[in-house]
């Protein structure tokens, strides 16, 4: 609740805002979304290189374009199926370029992280597609604290620290995210026996 409570007070009075100034340049939604993709490619490149403190600044940015597109296309009634598949497909490409760059600077440094970031991913990836696949069964997996948000969060916060500091953000993100795979799993099981129990009556 606390959590949606955050994202409406930065949709009224950030997103909202700005997205109707960029309506007014005729600016498309679809080239925010890959717009975004080359800032998070400038992450790779200081992550990579172990400035993390830079690669955070331009995570934020990437972040912070990601937000706009959906809602620029609801104010200029550009919503189409390409869209979101487009938005949703580059969000995943800027998860794996953002831990890919991670992997490269952690190798023959840290090794033992290298698993953080394995896991980090592959839940990242598992808390993306439980949700998809629950909604294309008509089923909406809303739970779990660890969505894009909250690990886009952390991973800025984290890099702000530094290398060595950022690795306890890394576990977190690792476990939250299989934490929350695990409760969508139950969540749509739970529901799919509902729907079913509620079908015979």
């Amino acid at each position: 609740m606390t959590l949606n409570r955050i994202k409406n007070f930065g949709r009224k009075f950030f997103v909202l805002p700005i997205t109707k100034i960029l309506a007014k340049f005729s600016i498309h939604p679809n080239s925010i979304t890959i717009f975004s993709l080359f800032f998070s490619v400038f992450a790779f490149i200081f992550y990579r290189k172990g400035i993390f403190f830079l690669g955070g600044i331009f995570l934020f940015f990437s972040s912070i374009l990601d937000t706009f597109d959906g809602e620029l296309a609801r104010q200029t009634n550009r919503i189409t199926r390409f869209g979101g598949f487009l938005d949703s497909t580059v969000d995943r490409i800027n998860e794996f370029v953002i831990y890919l760059g991670l992997f490269l600077y952690y190798y023959n440094r840290e090794n033992y992280v290298l698993f953080w970031i394995f896991l980090a991913l592959f839940g990242s990836l598992m808390v993306s597609y439980t949700r998809a696949r629950a909604e294309g069964l008509g089923i909406s997996p809303k739970v779990g604290i660890f969505e894009r948000l909250v690990r886009l969060v952390f991973l800025i916060i984290g890099s702000f620290w530094g290398p060595k500091i950022f690795i306890y953000f890394l576990v977190i993100i690792a476990l939250g995210t299989i934490q929350t795979t695990i409760h969508r799993i139950i969540y749509v099981y739970k529901r799919s026996i509902e729907i079913k129990e509620n079908a015979k009556n």
